[in-house]
């Protein structure tokens, strides 16, 4: 029996691109859920490549019912649960040459508004509030 080629996964970016976010949160975090997308090197990202999941939790993130997260085991003195309620809620997308911090909200009115099925990151720096380039951030609308 011949199995089909299972789809491609490039997890190893985000979680490479995890590690220097951290390292950015550390120092000027905001408290928050984030989403991080990595384009892979490309200048652009598929508006598809943020799920209806991903979506709906941020959005349920920043509304009076809130979420409420099970933290799982691996996290020395993590708590059980982590909540968000009222929140800001962040997508942030690597592009090569710099991370844009975008709210959810304006990633949808983007989406929504844009003739193009993916986000470029000249359009990224223009709706995000805060751009990460070269580790050093600049907020452009905080």
């Amino acid at each position: 029996m011949i199995l089909p080629d299972l789809p491609k996964q490039n997890k190893k970016d985000e979680a490479d691109f995890g590690i220097d976010f951290r390292k950015w949160w550390m120092q000027n975090g905001m408290n928050a859920p984030y989403e991080l997308k990595d384009t892979r090197g490309k200048d652009s990202i598929s508006f598809s490549e943020i799920t209806d999941d991903q979506i709906m939790f941020a959005l349920a993130a920043k509304s009076s019912k809130g979420v409420l997260i099970r933290v799982e085991k691996g996290t020395l003195g993590a708590p059980d649960y982590v909540g968000f309620r009222n929140s800001p809620a962040w997508i942030v997308i690597k592009y090569p040459k710099s991370a844009e911090v975008i709210d959810i909200d304006a990633l949808l009115l983007e989406k929504s508004r844009s003739k193009r099925k993916s986000l470029t990151s000249e359009r990224a720096r223009a709706i995000s509030t805060v751009s990460i380039t070269n580790r050093k951030p600049t907020a452009t609308t905080l």
